[in-house]
């Protein structure tokens, strides 16, 4: 069976096969012990569309789970995090192997850093087909 990655959520809408959750979304200080002294952390709450494979009723306020196969979530985190920080590092030191100009080679390795971004919201919507999110009643 397949692994899945959770994070609990409250339903703020529900029509049909799509249910609409808030969670709560935090930097990557958000769990420091020492947030509460650098005043950096940040939290911000996004509503995710997920399918309701299953039908069942879910109210709005209901404590629920979102989830999705572990796979698709290191697929998310390769092309988010890893392909782009593969394109900078490529780009910096590329062309500062051809021209030996450091401020060109860090403008030619953000540029290429920005088209690869581009080009991935050019297939936000294929991409979005391969994400699928899915709401669960929140166990116990």
């Amino acid at each position: 069976m397949e692994k899945k990655v959770c994070k609990e959520g409250i339903v703020r809408k529900s029509e049909g096969s799509k249910v609409w959750v808030e969670v709560v979304v935090s930097s990557a200080c958000g769990g420091c012990a020492a947030k509460s002294m650098c005043n950096i952390s940040e939290k911000k709450n996004e509503i995710v569309e997920a399918g309701n494979l299953t039908g069942e009723e879910f109210a709005i306020g209901e404590a629920v789970q979102i989830q999705m196969q572990e796979t698709q979530a290191h697929r998310a985190v390769v092309l988010g995090y890893l392909l782009p920080f593969i394109v900078l590092i490529t780009g910096l030191f590329g062309c500062y192997a051809l021209t030996h100009i450091e401020w060109l080679s860090a403008v030619v390795a953000f540029g290429l850093t920005a088209i690869y971004y581009v080009v991935l919201k050019m297939f936000d919507k294929r991409l979005a087909r391969q994400f699928t999110l899915y709401v669960s009643k929140k166990s116990e």
